[in-house]
């Protein structure tokens, strides 16, 4: 997620300077897209898993007849 990291190290520079703009290459855009993407598809990732993990199967055992 390295260009995520220099997406915020980017802006926190441009807001030190107090710049009203920001613009960044295509290539930046891409790469900062790649890792965004990456991450929303971990997170579903993730969610399914749990969702698989939460489901709680009841069985009840009866001797009765036994």
């Amino acid at each position: 997620m390295i260009h995520i990291n220099k997406f915020i190290d980017k802006i926190k520079f441009f807001e030190s300077r107090n710049n009203k703009d920001f613009i960044m290459t295509l290539r930046d855009a891409k790469d900062l897209h790649a890792d965004i993407t990456k991450l929303l598809l971990a997170l579903q990732i993730l969610q399914e898993k749990q969702q698989k993990d939460s489901v709680i199967t009841e069985v009840e055992l009866r001797g009765e007849d036994w």
